[in-house]
């Protein structure tokens, strides 16, 4: 469901899961493309006497037309833990005529954080090594002193004009 403020702030339906089935795109009669996966929720609960406790995963239908899909099918792999903005939606089965509800998404974030190597990102002991090398190769190169390092110049055949600050500006 998405709201809108009195200082004009949207907030939309947004949800945190993983990829649970590989992506599949397909295009509707208009040609439009249509991202479908299931995703899936892990459930845990606090107890007081025992703590977290893990509770059964649910499973969900995550669909998404156009550009999201795009995205979604470039962007998202199988396991991959992600955020999705847009809207429950309910709808009939066209198999079974049992009415169902699906996820509407509007927009993907790949939670790049907490799944390993997604967006194209290397691993995190990878930028630390090459953090490390850069660090040594850095020592070993000869330091140059304030006063010689070279600023750019940009030269304009137009004299310099200046803007009034402030009042003038008719703010």
């Amino acid at each position: 469901m998405s709201t809108d403020s009195t200082t004009g702030l949207e907030t939309k339906d947004s949800i945190y899961a993983f990829v649970a089935s590989k992506p599949q795109l397909t295009y509707t009669e208009n040609g439009d493309a249509r991202l479908y996966f299931k995703a899936g929720q892990r459930h845990r609960h606090y107890d007081a006497e025992a703590g977290w406790q893990n509770q059964p995963t649910t499973f969900h239908d995550v669909v998404a037309f156009k550009g999201a899909a795009q995205f979604g099918i470039e962007h998202l792999r199988e396991k991959d833990r992600f955020i999705a903005q847009g809207s429950l939606r309910e709808y009939t089965n066209k198999h079974t005529g049992e009415r169902e509800e699906q996820f509407e998404a509007t927009r993907f974030l790949p939670a790049s954080a907490a799944s390993k190597n997604a967006g194209g990102r290397a691993p995190r002991r990878a930028i630390e090594r090459q953090a490390t090398s850069r660090d040594a190769a850095s020592a070993e190169a000869p330091q140059v002193e304030q006063s010689q390092r070279r600023v750019p110049q940009f030269q304009s055949a137009e004299p310099a004009r200046h803007q009034p600050v402030g009042p003038h500006l008719g703010l």
